[in-house]
């Protein structure tokens, strides 16, 4: 394969995985369960790293990568702020930004495949294998906390190897069946791009967007009531009509309440973002992920929080 081919291969990856960073570090932002918001953070830092390797691959090539941002990962995160802020209930909106997440990957998914069916050169196919390995796992992993056929991932943080095996014991004597655990130690190892003004602009985006669209749609069928009445049509230019005025002031309209009501969400969780991130850090480090029955994961997770809720409690009573 050509190297200017492989570059743009390379380079429509990189855009790929620095779409899939920023998601996942958006979405961190919208969870408060901290087991979720760290392990989402570990999914962007895995991102961040795969585009370090895919631009090291391209400058050893002596190329110039074309970097830049897709217009649909900008929306698509804008949106996932939106109908997280909009969302009824914790479980509620952690549903939603499942979703959103595997809509991301599944283009992920299908970029890598496509690169893997490429002819490369052999170091540059053995990365983008490995990668599409791990993005395959990010993917099952989700599927599981979503819920898979039957089975869910639930997940819980604690500040100790003590207090997890604690909280898988009171799952064992509450008569909950976990059918596999794992324990995960977060490491802050990347930069992620997730800075406030970022989430803002992302957020007011799409929320622009998504007003224009509903004010076109409810000014376009305002406007062709106005011209089928026939009262405005002679005031106006030969050939124009009076709904393609009110369609456009319906876009203007519904576009700066948008990017208004976008501002607000994307100002409120970036506050919230970096209250909850900085609290994750204090003393909680493992994450507990436990796969269960589906029908028993809402009661487990509250038995989880209930465990370290009174394990947080009896630290800050105890001197250290």
């Amino acid at each position: 394969m050509e190297k200017s081919a492989t570059t743009k291969t390379l380079s429509y990856l990189y855009r790929i995985v620095e779409a899939g960073e920023k998601g996942y570090a958006g979405s961190a932002a919208n969870v408060n369960n901290q087991g979720l918001k760290l392990l989402l953070i570990s999914h962007a830092q895995q991102r961040a790293k795969f585009g370090s390797e895919i631009l090291a691959e391209i400058e050893r090539l002596g190329a110039n990568a074309k970097l830049r941002s897709s217009y649909r990962g900008i929306l698509h995160r804008g949106r996932i702020n939106i109908f997280a802020a909009l969302a009824i209930g914790t479980e509620d909106k952690e549903r939603i930004i499942l979703n959103e997440i595997m809509i991301g990957e599944a283009v992920a998914l299908r970029a890598y495949e496509s690169a893997r069916k490429k002819r490369l050169p052999a170091e540059i196919h053995d990365l983008i294998e490995r990668h599409y390995e791990e993005v395959h796992r990010s993917v099952e992993q989700i599927s599981l906390l979503r819920g898979k056929n039957g089975k869910r991932l639930i997940i819980q943080l604690f500040n100790s190897d003590k207090n997890t095996d604690a909280a898988l014991d009171e799952l064992e004597n509450a008569g909950f069946h976990v059918e596999s655990s794992q324990r995960m130690v977060f490491h802050n190892s990347h930069e992620l791009k997730r800075d406030k003004r970022t989430i803002i602009l992302e957020t007011s985006a799409s929320g622009a967007v998504g007003g224009a669209l509903w004010g076109a749609l409810i000014g376009s069928m305002a406007g062709l009531g106005a011209d089928q009445g026939g009262n405005l049509v002679q005031t106006l230019s030969p050939g124009v009509h009076i709904w393609i005025l009110v369609a456009l002031a319906g876009i203007l309209a519904g576009g700066i309440i948008g990017a208004a009501l976008g501002y607000a969400i994307g100002l409120g969780v970036s506050q919230e973002d970096t209250y909850q991130f900085d609290r994750s850090f204090e003393r909680e480090q493992i994450i507990l992920l436990a796969l269960l029955n589906n029908q028993q994961s809402s009661d487990a997770r509250q038995i989880l929080a209930q465990v370290n809720f009174d394990a947080k409690s009896l630290s800050r009573e105890i001197p250290t």
